[in-house]
């Protein structure tokens, strides 16, 4: 890590990732809805939004474009005491994120038009979080007001409507020249560069940007309280009341040991919930760890039962409090706790962008980025008898309450009124800059930036190809791939494992759905992985059989082991009461339906609630795809795998493809599946992928053209302008065969003609091919997004469990950003043909009879439609 201070007070912080093909940016403003003024509620989110609409160089709508046409993201948030921008980019863009950042701390452009379009913006944001969810507004925006006295800690951060609708560009210009200096930000950057050539660059953007006053931070002293304090108000529209408590947190500045003590009680409360209440949550501080300068709180939210009166509910939880840090098992349940913390951590922030945001949050209220990687040490510290005394604490002292009840209408709290804040703290400056600062810069006249001349943008770098780091391959005896990759950006170590369910298990996908629940819940597999901080996740898709995820590098036998036990017979269980398949995901409906469809006649291979056939169907077979990446020495890793996996069955290597159901699926046909539940319709359109890859680059493409890329023809095209809908193309395994599908959701009015826009959008593959210049963009998009799967070991995991069982080499997703450039328009377009041929995809509809049916005759007339029965 690399901390300095330019002269203008900017404060800069880089870390170095090794290996991480993409760069995360992210600036941090000592300004969050504390900083508020009465007559300025719900300010600081507003201008987060307005930091995003235009400044000098880049005007309204450029800002993301070095970022979706990347397939970057950005984002801001506000917080309590912070407003944060962060951004994710390939490390080819880095200086363009630099830039962009430093043009809005410069000159941001404030007008009429942004700032309109900004409040309608947020008026939509404050309905669906707030007043269009149930139990809206709890526990934020409403329980600091039961908490706090000062205005500063207890209003809403999203302020009134009303008054938001008074702001005028003159009190965006104050606003930001208040509180956006230079002295007043952290900037954070976490990638793979040299450090040198890095902070020359933060030198060139922002090392000319002027130095300034900026407000002092607000005087948040809040006496404590004497005694609970309620406040209750009713929902509409539910059968529980809800409760959160708000209970005040030790300062982490001057208490850290005390206010992790809290963190490691808030996960056990979460972990273990609490007797006679549902839904039980509980978090340390209002949005987050260490989120917050002091005052914060424990936050628990929960379900009251409806026949228990809440007021109850919390007077028997206050109770508990006492005799639960007497406990016997304490000394058992707590460092399980810590471990839990403590993996979660590592797995967490094991990316580029979370660590930017992390290390930028803690340099800005705490003074200290390095806190990020001493926390695990910090609460390994924590003992049993430090969580008992925040436990017999949390029983004595005073509290907030905030009730929501059901009743006829809605009804909240009363807007907090100011109480005595906006004050300056006693003996602090009536305004601050940086140590070094020049004399105070006049505000230009016009707004934000708007005088100042813009700047050019700076063209992109070269962009280092991603790598997956040292890596070992091997196969078991009994057919199992085995890939093993170093990657030390966690001590943690991934692991996946992935089983085709054969043809018994995709022909009866509720009995594979409850193998699967029955190996999770035996010998307790799961809690003791997660006893030692890990996890490990039994589950199918309809398709797959996966078990995914981490451990400790040193724990890695043990989960080995529990991986074996799953081979265990299960002969003789009796089948459980199932869930229906239709109260599942819809797009696991459409599948199974296609799967069976696809099977044909194929003749049943084991009698009905059979669990072991299938368990030896799936797990007895051999074969599979067993992916680790972490903390590990990839050739100790296989060599050791044998041995730890000395029960796991020998048999047949998984055959590839088609093989496995002893022919290429059928092409065309229709499905209709009549869901009564279902408000809209939704479709997937299927079609084998011819045999062989070698196209794979020209395939991936055409996925783009057709509906991944924001520019494809489908959400483009016909669909586009007048339908309401989610559309998007892809390629997977769908049985032993690559397949590539569509798949949207349409409203239930204009669906039949949605399905016509389909149709008609395909055919133009064939009147007007793929031209070069409608590629590139997509090029450059889909070779940046693969950046994506490298940002962390567990996505890393998931790339090549996707890659292997798919059958490619491990390999491959390095070399396709090269050959994604090399591919040409000719060869893309040949691929849309092969891979959505209008006239020979199956079409597979869900919804309700009518609609279902209008769908079905709009795509082909003269076809016969199937309609399946529940299983």
């Amino acid at each position: 890590m690399h901390k300095v201070t330019l002269r203008n007070g900017l404060r800069v912080v880089f870390e170095r990732h090794p290996g991480s093909p993409r760069t995360a940016v992210c600036v941090h403003y000592g300004v969050g809805y504390r900083s508020e003024e009465p007559e300025r509620e719900g300010f600081a989110h507003l201008f987060e939004h307005l930091m995003f609409r235009g400044s000098a160089s880049l005007p309204p709508g450029r800002f993301f474009e070095h970022i979706h046409p990347l397939g970057g993201r950005s984002n801001g948030t506000t917080h309590q005491d912070y407003t944060d921008y962060h951004q994710l980019v390939p490390a080819a863009a880095l200086e363009r994120a630099l830039f962009s950042e430093a043009d809005r701390m410069r000159a941001p452009v404030f007008t009429e038009q942004t700032l309109a379009e900004q409040l309608d913006g947020i008026e939509e944001e404050i309905h669906q979080a707030v007043t269009a969810r149930p139990y809206g507004g709890l526990p934020w925006p409403l329980l600091p007001g039961a908490v706090f006295d000062r205005f500063a800690n207890a209003h809403d951060g999203y302020g009134r409507m009303d008054q938001l609708r008074t702001a005028t560009v003159a009190a965006c210009e104050e606003f930001f020249h208040t509180h956006y200096a230079p002295g007043n930000a952290v900037l954070t950057v976490v990638g793979d560069h040299d450090p040198d050539e890095l902070l020359n660059l933060v030198e060139r953007h922002f090392g000319d940007i002027p130095p300034r006053p900026f407000a002092p931070s607000p005087d948040l002293r809040e006496p404590g309280l004497t005694e609970d304090r309620w406040q209750t108000c009713t929902e509409p529209a539910v059968t529980a009341a809800a409760i959160a408590l708000g209970y005040r947190l030790p300062d982490p500045r001057t208490d850290i040991t005390g206010y992790l003590a809290h963190a490691v009680l808030a996960e056990m409360i979460s972990h273990d919930g609490l007797d006679g209440l549902q839904a039980v949550s509980a978090a340390c501080g209002v949005f987050g760890m260490l989120d917050a300068k002091d005052p914060d709180l424990l936050v628990i939210t929960a379900l009251v039962p409806p026949m228990v009166p809440p007021r109850q509910a919390v007077g028997t939880m206050t109770e508990r409090w006492a005799p639960w840090a007497d406990a016997p098992d304490l000394a058992r349940t707590q460092p399980q706790a810590v471990r839990r913390l403590i993996t979660r951590h590592h797995r967490e922030h094991a990316d580029a962008y979370t660590r930017s945001r992390a290390l930028g949050r803690l340099e800005l209220l705490l003074g200290r980025a390095e806190l990020l990687d001493e926390y695990p040490a910090l609460l390994a510290d924590v003992a049993p008898e430090q969580v008992a005394d925040a436990a017999r604490h949390m029983g004595t002292t005073a509290k907030g309450i905030l009730i929501m009840a059901p009743g006829t209408t809605r009804t909240r709290p009363a807007p907090v009124r100011d109480a005595g804040s906006g004050q300056t703290a006693p003996g602090s400056a009536p305004a601050q800059t940086a140590a070094v600062a020049a004399d105070p810069v006049t505000p230009p006249a016009a707004s934000g930036g708007a005088a100042m001349s813009a700047r050019p943008v700076p063209s992109l770098a070269v962009q280092p190809a991603p790598r997956h780091g040292p890596w070992c391959e091997t196969t078991l005896a009994g057919g199992t791939r085995v890939v093993a990759v170093q990657d030390r950006r966690s001590p943690l170590v991934e692991l996946r494992l992935r089983l085709p369910l054969g043809e018994l298990g995709w022909q009866r996908p509720d009995e594979a759905d409850v193998l699967v629940r029955l190996l999770a819940g035996r010998d307790g597999a799961a809690a003791r992985t997660e006893a030692v901080g890990g996890s490990f996740h039994v589950a199918t898709d309809g398709q797959w059989f996966d078990v995914t995820g981490y451990t400790t590098s040193g724990t890695v036998g043990p989960w080995l082991e529990r991986l074996g036990e799953l081979s265990t017979p299960v002969d003789g269980v009796l089948l459980p009461q199932t869930r229906p398949l239709w109260h599942r995901d819809p797009e696991v409906l459409m599948d199974t339906a296609l799967r069976r469809h696809w099977l044909g006649g194929a003749r049943p291979i084991a009698a009905p609630g059979d669990l072991g056939a299938v368990h030896r169907t799936i797990l007895r077979s051999g074969g599979g795809w067993l992916v680790a990446v972490g903390a590990l020495d990839p050739e100790r890793f296989t060599a050791d795998i044998e041995r730890a996996l000395s029960t796991w069955p020998s048999g047949q290597p998984t055959r590839p493809a088609a093989a496995a159901v002893g022919t290429v699926p059928p092409a065309g046909g229709l499905l209709a599946l009549h869901h009564d539940a279902s408000d809209e319709v939704h479709i997937t359109l299927s079609s084998p992928e011819p045999a062989g890859d070698i196209t794979a680059a020209a395939r991936y493409l055409a996925t783009a053209v057709v509906g991944t890329h924001y520019r494809s023809r489908m959400p483009a095209g016909p669909l586009g302008a007048d339908l309401d809908h989610a559309l998007y193309a892809a390629r997977d395994i769908c049985l032993g065969a690559s397949r590539a599908y569509i798949r949207a959701a349409l409203p239930e009015e204009g669906a039949a003609e949605g399905i016509v826009g389909v149709q008609e959008a395909l055919r133009t593959f064939r009147t007007d091919p793929v031209s070069t210049a409608e590629l590139e963009p997509m090029r450059t998009f889909c070779a940046a997004q693969l950046l994506g799967a490298f940002d962390s070991p567990a996505a890393k995991a998931d790339l090549l469990r996707d890659c292997v069982s798919a059958g490619r080499p491990v390999d491959w997703a390095e070399r396709l950003p090269d050959l994604l450039h090399q591919a040409t328009a000719d060869e893309v377009a040949a691929a849309c043909g092969e891979l959505f041929p209008v006239d020979a995809m199956t079409l597979v509809a869900l919804g309700r009879s009518g609609p279902t049916t209008a769908v079905t005759e709009a795509w082909a007339p003269t076809a016969r439609t199937t309609t399946p029965r529940p299983a």
